[in-house]
């Protein structure tokens, strides 16, 4: 069996697609917020001229961006993970 380093190295395991919140007040929240959205692409729609489909474009354009941000939060998790151990380690 590889050990947890070589299953990441070859791509077995994906820590940032596999996390997932599913908390309770998790749910309650996101429920919030997207109710929000509805609305305001709603409210948007009703302008002379319709401002809703430009919204929804820039919304995407930020989304896209969060896989990036989410690979640097990793990366920089790991590199700490990998210090806290070396020095773990030099003090045997």
């Amino acid at each position: 069996m590889k050990s947890t380093l070589e299953q990441l190295y070859y791509g077995e395991i994906f820590p940032a697609e596999q996390h997932a919140l599913i908390g309770e007040e998790y749910r309650k929240i996101y429920q919030r917020n997207y109710s929000h959205y509805e609305d305001f692409i709603e409210l948007l729609s009703k302008l002379n001229p319709p401002l809703d489909k430009r919204f929804i474009e820039i919304m995407d354009e930020q989304l896209d961006v969060f896989p990036y941000e989410f690979s640097e939060m990793f990366i920089d998790g790991f590199r700490l993970g990998a210090k806290i151990m070396a020095e773990v380690f030099r003090n045997e």
